[in-house]
């Protein structure tokens, strides 16, 4: 209940992993996580996509911190962009009517087959044939019980 452990008890005890240099990364990895993507909202007003990143290493930060100082940090992160729509007297939705132009790609058929007999394989379901004198041709799959020997040294 509310114990306090020494510093140095938990440098020693990190000292295979690190040691001091080990703490102070992982305690900038843990608070980069939580304060960065509020700090952005909050102060900056902008919306992450997925997760900030650190311009410069944590490894690199720690070496430099001291406890107790500010720590300044340089990440880099994704963000949605801002969209200014043209005001449009009566329109409820300004982006009806946008028109855009987009280049295709030519159609590859090897691709395609390719692609469809992955599909085939992967999606395939058995069904078991009625008539056990019916041949199988190239493509149908059978299920085969059998006991193996070993050969010795006259072929039998």
């Amino acid at each position: 209940k509310g114990a306090k452990i020494p510093p140095p008890v938990i440098e020693n005890a990190w000292s295979k992993n690190g040691g001091k240099k080990a703490l102070k990364t992982m305690a900038i990895n843990e608070l980069v996580g939580e304060l960065i993507g509020s700090a952005l909202k909050d102060e900056y007003d902008l919306e992450p996509i997925g997760q900030p990143s650190l311009v410069t290493s944590a490894e690199e930060l720690a070496a430099d911190f001291v406890p107790g100082e500010d720590l300044e940090v340089t990440i880099r992160c994704d963000v949605w962009p801002e969209i200014q729509w043209m005001e449009s007297e009566g329109k409820d939705k300004p982006y009806l009517g946008l028109t855009g132009t987009y280049k295709r790609k030519p159609f590859n058929q090897e691709r395609f087959d390719a692609a469809l007999r992955d599909l085939k394989e992967r999606y395939v379901e058995l069904e078991p044939i009625a008539d056990e004198s019916q041949s199988l041709v190239m493509g149908d799959a059978c299920k085969v019980n059998m006991v193996g020997y070993m050969a010795t040294a006259d072929g039998e």
